[in-house]
C-alpha cells in the first residue's frame, strides 16, 4: 500500500509532464520546484487517506502552459479556488474556454472522454488551491463515518458520478481565501498535530466549497456583496495588516487612508469578510495575540497588555475574562501549574 508521501510524490511526478521542475521533500511536504528555465515557484501536494488530495500552485512562468487535471478513468471531482491571478479552464476537444478569476471558486467533474485542462498564462503570478476527491472513496468514508450526514450533500456528491464532464464557475468567496491563508501555518506536516491541523483546514475548505456549490445549484449565483472585487481584496489586505500589527493604534481614519475606502465601505467589507465590525476585529485579534503571548512567552500581564496595543490593563482584563472565563493572571498561572504537573 502506498503511503501518503509516496502518493503525493507520484502526483507531482505526473505534473512534471506539464511543468518542468524537480520533485523533492521540503520540510515534510512533497514539492515540485519549478525549473528556472520556465519560471519560478512551486507546487505543493498533500494526500489524505480518504481519496482526498490537496495541491497549492504558487508559480510564475514565462510561457503559457496547459495542465491536464487527470488522465485516469476514476470518478474525480475538483474544487478550485484562485487566491491570486487567474487561469483558464477547457475541456479537451471543446472550444469553450472559461476564465477562473481571482477570489473565485469552481467545481469540475471529469469524464474519461472529456478531460479537463487548466491553461496557465505567462508572466502572471498564480496562487491556486486545488482539492481533488475520488468520489467513490470519499462517499464511502462519509457514509460509513458520518451517520445522519446531510442527505442533500450526499446526493450532490453522488451526482458527480452520474453527471461527469461539467464545469461550474462559482461566485467570489473571500471566506475560503482566508482559510487558504491559514494553510501557510499548517503545511509542514512532519508531526501528527500539524498534519491534523492541515487536514482539518482542507476539509473545512472543501465543506465550504460544497456548501456554496449546493446553494448555487439550488438558488443560482446571488451577489455576495455590493462591494467590487478590488474593494473586497483591499478589505482582505487590511485584515492581514491588522493581524500582523495588532499593537498599532488602528483607527477608522487611518485604515480608510491606507485602503482608499470610505468608512462605510470599510465597515461593510469587515462585516462581510470577518462577520464583525472593524473595532470588534481589532479587539479579537489583540485578544488572540495576548493569549498566545501568555501561553508561549515569559512576559507578565502588563507587558502583554501594552505590547499588543491596549492602553488600559483593567479593560483588557475584563474582555479577556469574558472570552477565556478567567482573568489573564489566573490563565497564565494555570498554564504554569499544568506544565509543572506534567514535568513531575
Amino acid at each position: 500500500m502506498l503511503t501518503r508521501k509516496k502518493i503525493a510524490m507520484r502526483e507531482l511526478k505526473e505534473l512534471q509532464r506539464f511543468l518542468k521542475g524537480e520533485v523533492l521533500n521540503e520540510n515534510g511536504v512533497q514539492v515540485l520546484k519549478i525549473h528556472h528555465s520556465i519560471g519560478e515557484g512551486k507546487v505543493q501536494c498533500i494526500c489524505f487517506d480518504d481519496g482526498l488530495i490537496a495541491m497549492e500552485f504558487d508559480i510564475l512562468i514565462r510561457e503559457n502552459k496547459t495542465i491536464h487535471l487527470n488522465d485516469e478513468k476514476q470518478s474525480m471531482a475538483y474544487f478550485l479556488y484562485c487566491l491570486q491571478g487567474n487561469c483558464l479552464h477547457q475541456f479537451k476537444e471543446d472550444a469553450i474556454i472559461t476564465k477562473l478569476e481571482e477570489l473565485q471558486t469552481a467545481v469540475v467533474s471529469n469524464d474519461s472522454d472529456l478531460q479537463s485542462r487548466l491553461l496557465i498564462r505567462k508572466d502572471e503570478r498564480l496562487i491556486l488551491n486545488l482539492i481533488r476527491i475520488d468520489t467513490e472513496k470519499y462517499m464511502k468514508k462519509i457514509k460509513s463515518d458520518y451517520e445522519g450526514f446531510d442527505a442533500k450533500t450526499i446526493s450532490l456528491l453522488d451526482s458527480f458520478k452520474a453527471n461527469q464532464g461539467y464545469f461550474h464557475l462559482g461566485k467570489i468567496n473571500l471566506e475560503i481565501g482566508e482559510l487558504i491563508k491559514m494553510l501557510e501555518k499548517a503545511k509542514y506536516v512532519d508531526d501528527l498535530s500539524t498534519l491534523m491541523q492541515f487536514e482539518g483546514i482542507c476539509h473545512l475548505i472543501l465543506a465550504k466549497q460544497i456548501r456554496q456549490f449546493k446553494f448555487e445549484m439550488e438558488f443560482g449565483k446571488t451577489s455576495a456583496s455590493t462591494l467590487l472585487k478590488k474593494e473586497l481584496k483591499e478589505i482582505s489586505e487590511i485584515s492581514d495588516f491588522i493581524r500582523e500589527s495588532p499593537e498599532l493604534q488602528h483607527s477608522i481614519a487611518t485604515l480608510c487612508t491606507k485602503s482608499g475606502l470610505s468608512a462605510s465601505k470599510l465597515q461593510q467589507g469587515f462585516r462581510f469578510l470577518n462577520n464583525m465590525t472593524v473595532g470588534e476585529f481589532i479587539r479579537e485579534t489583540r485578544l488572540k495575540m495576548a493569549e498566545e503571548l501568555l501561553r508561549t512567552s515569559e512576559m507578565n500581564v502588563s507587558e502583554v497588555v501594552y505590547s499588543i496595543g491596549f492602553t488600559s490593563r483593567s479593560y483588557f482584563c475584563k474582555i479577556f475574562k469574558t472570552k477565556y472565563r478567567c482573568n489573564p493572571k489566573q490563565y497564565k498561572q494555570n498554564l504554569v501549574s499544568t506544565v509543572v504537573k506534567e514535568k513531575a
